[in-house]
């Protein structure tokens, strides 16, 4: 197989994961940074440096940053409490248990509806927070694709 074969192959091999950012709980920056290693392990890192390699594992870094955050800034901004916050993210599990993976979106706007609406807030006050949740959380997803196609198209560089 010659090289420039290997890294079209590899490089098809990543873009499931622009689909994976879509669906919650799904690894896909765990999928892209293993694609990666094991190209490089195949290469010996000659053309993906480890220095390339390092710059994609930031990549994957600054995904799980957006992960975490997202969907709690944008509670957070729409005027949810932390306990509120603490109600989605157990919404986006039981969610995820009743409906996995989709269910997390729905689980975690009914989390912080509950917990807004729980301490007493209005029911505007509370769909604001839960709506700026889901909002937050959607951004994140835009973002990760984002740094997805980034990743891809960095691997692809790096290994010509």
């Amino acid at each position: 197989m010659t090289y420039l074969a290997l890294v079209i192959l590899f490089g098809i091999l990543l873009l499931p994961a622009v689909a994976m950012v879509f669906i919650p709980f799904l690894p896909a920056f765990w999928y892209l940074l293993a694609i990666a290693a094991i190209f490089g392990a195949i290469d010996g890192f000659t053309h993906l440096t480890l220095a390339n390699f390092a710059v994609l594992a930031g990549i994957f870094g600054v995904s799980i940053l957006v992960d975490w955050s997202a969907g709690l800034l944008g509670a957070r901004i729409g005027g949810a409490a932390w306990k509120s916050v603490a109600f989605g993210a157990l919404g986006a599990f039981v969610g995820f248990l009743i409906v996995p993976p989709l269910g997390v979106l729905p689980g975690l706007f009914a989390g912080v509806l509950c917990g807004e609406l729980q301490s007493r807030r209005s029911a505007p006050a509370a769909l604001r927070a839960a709506s700026g949740a889901l909002i937050g959380t959607l951004t994140g997803m835009v973002i990760n694709v984002a740094l997805a196609v980034a990743f891809i198209a960095l691997f692809v560089i790096f290994s010509l």
